[in-house]
């Protein structure tokens, strides 16, 4: 098969798109290429082919009768990586062609000859080829039309793009032409007078094009304008500059005069010559009408915050003051701005009040809005109460640069409802006015006094800005823009009107993921105004800390893990609105997670299960360096693109996936997913990472408790199995002992190995040792030299249950090899050698102890305690065997368990 190149073929299928070619039907300047190749080449076959993805299709073919074949079997593939003619005299001979279908069966062709279609650009489309039924050979002469006959192809499907984009541009401009009724364009000739007029020039001017033709362009100026001769000079500084630029008064059919501004530039022919003036006017009148209104309002809210009261201030992203209003100054009571300018503005408060103010500028630098009341001392000293309002001034990409800070005195306020409700009001009406929506509306009423629609009389930049009508929307009526807009809206405008009672209510707005609170008052017996807030942030805000404090609530009456990841979960994707919500537990080595207990929204599928991480993308490695993996859209970004379809297959389209580490390692996740794409915003990742850490706090709790149980009860038993023990070794030791001095000696040995045995359970896991530590511990004593004992096996651990009493063993043969066996002499060795293999279906360990190099061994007369726990201690215990043997040359002690009973865990009881 022929070598795929995604690079060539990303840019062929961009050509072929860009040409349109690809399913047209037939057309005869192609047809007509195909008939003269075969009849040239003598052929009976001749196709132009073009590669597209996995097929070839025929954009014109003679005597092949199919549209197109799969690419697998296409010849003209390997035509297209060539710069000239590509031929095989015999199909049939040729390793590349052999087995294709179109040569063994079907067609059964034999000969096939093509010319790469290659564009001015480089990029080959596919081929112009001719085949035949039996071996052949193209001569100079037909090799050199094939070649000019596939230059042609290219050269039509040029001429076709051509022609369509000249259409196309036609079609564009004549639309742009039409559709820019905003703008007036008028062509002129070198005497001014007017040889065009467009849609947009007879809606704004009023004169219709049949009028205006022949006439100067001196009838929309006015006339101290044609009287100073500024259309003249207009076209002088057109011609002297390229460009002549203009903003005045012009004057429409009506008399009416207008504000606009214009452009006037000079038209050239094709050959360079000066042919006339293209003259481009725009109405701005209701702009500079509304800049004149800005400005005056801009004049009237510095007066306002030159004589306010409230303490009005601009921070700094580090708190720091960088502006303060005149009255802020005198309620503070500072001297001069200089007093205070650069200072910490959270550093003016005190206790909780200092911790509701980083709150509140916390919640404004990411966004949203901050609100609090408090008490803080002014600069003298004098004790105030304040309420304090932070809210962001965003820059020109929108977002927080510098904050706004309202502080207003509400110490008198506090001591009176009536107080309190004024300078509310007050309050708003200046912070509302600065920066919220606004507009106004007038009720319309069906015959019988219903109110059905209302009209927007007034609407301030803010206002569109956040319900997305443009300011154009003025004259028009509410169900004109948006045509769902419940009945509720409409008539609880109406009933202020009608009451006069100022209501206030909040609209939601899913589309624009906001919610307004609205406060409405009546102007005039059928108008009304409204106040617009964006309180979308406090609701999110609301709603995330009603959920951690219920999630403390739920975390608290619990006790088990499970339980506390289903509640995170079900309270994480409940407030954020998710489609899928969890806490899984991390399988390291496999790159997996271990879903139990997730929540998923009502309609959509369990993920509960086991998912390999790889299987939805690359971002594994992020999480296991501690970093949270945030995707707003799984199609778009590199880490998720690839495996999109896998996500998409359990809904999610977006992701918030934090990793929980300890000591380094990834060993938990806690998921957010939606199926669809979202923006998440530092809040709700906040948000994620409090529940993170509440419920990995509220599992951890659990897990202690859980150890702590545990241990205390293991402790327990084991000093009472400790206890046990020395009393069994101290009687059986003064039993069998000679003397007094013996005894002491071999009751310290053995209490020393019991103790080692100890040690070594409490530095492993709790209850387990590996078996080739617990067998050196036991040992360590007896090892003079390197080459002592050894030591061969395979690892696995020994359960608390054996290992003491395999510790106590091997110290038994280890004391008595000293005294009689290998160990008492200089050259002795000692090795230690276990096994695990099958017995009955059942693992089973065995281990072989054989003494070399000592005295020539004698067989005991009597049995004492050690022989005793050697003999019995691992048979009794857990069900193995045990062979002490006594061979000249070494003593020999076989020992035969099942491995589960080595490793089983001595797990206290109610009766211990």
């Amino acid at each position: 098969m022929f070598g795929r190149n995604p690079q060539v073929e990303d840019r062929r299928q961009v050509a072929l798109a860009d040409y349109g070619i690809l399913d047209t039907p037939a057309e005869a300047e192609f047809q007509d290429i195909v008939k003269v190749a075969s009849e040239v080449c003598g052929m009976p076959v001749s196709l132009i082919s073009l590669l597209d993805g996995e097929r070839q299709w025929f954009k014109a073919e003679v005597g092949f009768g199919q549209d197109e074949t799969p690419l697998s079997q296409s010849i003209c593939a390997y035509a297209a990586q060539q710069d000239d003619i590509f031929e095989i005299e015999d199909l049939t001979r040729d390793r590349r062609t052999a087995s294709n279908p179109l040569v063994t069966g079907g067609p059964q062709v034999r000969f096939y000859a093509g010319a790469p279609l290659i564009t001015p650009d480089g990029v080959s489309l596919g081929a112009l080829c001719v085949l035949d039924t039996k071996p052949n050979k193209l001569t100079p002469s037909q090799a050199f039309v094939l070649r000019t006959l596939s230059r042609q192809v290219i050269t039509v499907l040029e001429l076709r793009r051509s022609l369509r984009q000249r259409r196309e541009s036609d079609r564009r401009n004549k639309a742009i032409l039409q559709s820019a009724v905003d703008y007036a364009i008028v062509s002129l000739d070198l005497k001014g007078l007017v040889t065009s007029w467009s849609p947009g020039a007879e809606h704004i001017l009023g004169w219709d094009e049949a009028e205006m033709c022949g006439k100067p362009v001196h009838v929309f100026f006015t006339e101290e304008d044609v009287y100073a001769g500024i259309p003249e000079q207009e076209m002088a500084s057109a011609l002297l500059h390229g460009c002549g630029t203009d903003e005045r008064w012009h004057i429409r059919k009506s008399g009416e005069r207008f504000w606009a501004n214009g452009e006037m530039m000079p038209l050239w022919d094709e050959h360079g010559r000066h042919e006339g003036f293209l003259k481009i006017l725009r109405d701005r009148t209701s702009q500079r009408n509304a800049a004149a209104k800005e400005a005056a309002d801009a004049a009237f809210m510095r007066g306002v915050l030159s004589s306010s009261a409230d303490c009005i201030k601009v921070l700094d992203p580090n708190a720091r003051l960088t502006f303060m209003n005149d009255g802020g100054l005198a309620v503070i009571e500072a001297d001069d701005f200089n007093q205070v300018r650069g200072c910490d503005w959270t550093g003016f408060w005190q206790g909780k009040s200092r911790d509701d103010a980083r709150a509140a500028f916390w919640a404004a630098l990411a966004g949203g809005t901050g609100h609090f009341q408090a008490p803080a001392d002014t600069l003298k000293g004098t004790p105030k109460w304040w309420d304090v309002q932070v809210t962001p001034i965003r820059d020109a990409e929108g977002r927080p640069e510098r904050l706004l800070v309202v502080s207003r005195d509400i110490t008198k306020q506090r001591a009176s409802d009536q107080l309190v409700t004024e300078s509310e009001k007050r309050w708003r009406g200046l912070f509302e006015g600065m920066q919220e929506g606004f507009f106004s509306g007038e009720i319309i009423r069906d015959a019988d006094g219903k109110p059905v629609d209302y009209r927007f009389v007034e609407i301030n930049p803010a206002f569109a800005a956040q319900s997305g009508l443009p300011v154009e929307t003025v004259g028009r009526t509410l169900r004109e823009t948006i045509s769902d807009i419940p009945d509720w809206v409409i008539e609880t405008y109406a009933r202020v009107v009608d009451t006069g009672t100022p209501e206030v209510f909040e609209i939601a707005v899913p589309e624009l993921r906001r919610t307004f609170e609205v406060r409405a008052y009546r102007e005039t017996e059928q108008r009304f105004a409204a106040m617009f807030i964006d309180v979308s942030e406090r609701k999110r805000a609301d709603a995330m800390r009603a959920a951690l404090a219920e999630l403390g609530d739920r975390l608290r009456n619990t006790d088990n893990r499970a339980e506390s990841a289903k509640v995170a979960a079900e309270i994480l994707g409940r407030t954020l609105g998710l489609s899928h919500a969890g806490y899984g537990s991390v399988h390291h080595d496999s790159e997996a997670i271990d879903v139990g207990q997730g929540w998923t929204a009502s309609g959509l599928p369990s993920v509960n299960g086991i998912h390999a991480f790889r299987d939805y993308g690359s971002y594994i490695e992020n999480l296991k360096g501690g970093h949270a993996v945030i995707i707003d859209d799984v199609t778009e970004d590199p880490r998720t693109s690839e495996d999109a379809a896998a996500l998409a297959a359990i809904h999610v389209r977006s992701l918030l996936n934090l990793p929980l580490m300890e000591h380094g390692r990834f060993v938990a996740l806690l998921y957010a997913l939606k199926d669809a794409p979202y923006a998440w915003t530092p809040a709700e990742i906040g948000f994620a990472n409090t529940i993170a850490d509440r419920t990995r706090a509220a599992m951890a709790r659990i897990e202690a408790e859980e150890r702590q149980t545990t241990l205390n009860l293991e402790l327990s038993h084991r000093m009472k199995n400790m206890l046990a023990m020395v009393q069994s070794i101290a009687t059986q030791t003064m039993r069998t002992a000679t003397d007094l001095d013996a005894a002491k000696e071999t009751l310290a040995g053995r209490l020393i190995a019991l103790s080692k045995s100890h040690d070594l359970l409490l530095d492993g896991s709790v209850g387990s040792a590996p078996i080739e530590t617990l067998i050196r511990n036991a040992l360590r004593n007896h090892e003079d030299n390197a080459g002592r004992f050894v030591l061969e096996g395979p690892s696995f651990t020994v359960g608390s249950k054996a290992a003491m009493s395999l510790s106590l063993m091997l110290h038994e043969l280890a004391t008595n090899a000293a005294k009689y066996g290998a160990l008492s002499t200089a050259i002795g060795k000692v090795s230690v050698v276990w096994s695990l293999r099958q017995n009955g279906g059942e693992p089973h360990c065995v281990l072989r102890w054989s003494e070399q190099g000592g005295p020539v061994v004698v067989p005991p007369t009597r049995t004492g305690f050690g022989s005793r726990l050697i003999g019995r201690g691992l048979a009794g215990n857990f069900g193995g065997e045990v062979d002490l043997s006594y061979p000249a040359a070494g003593v020999v002690c076989l020992i035969d368990a099942p491995l589960k009973g080595l490793q089983a865990e001595d797990a206290p009881t109610a009766g211990h």
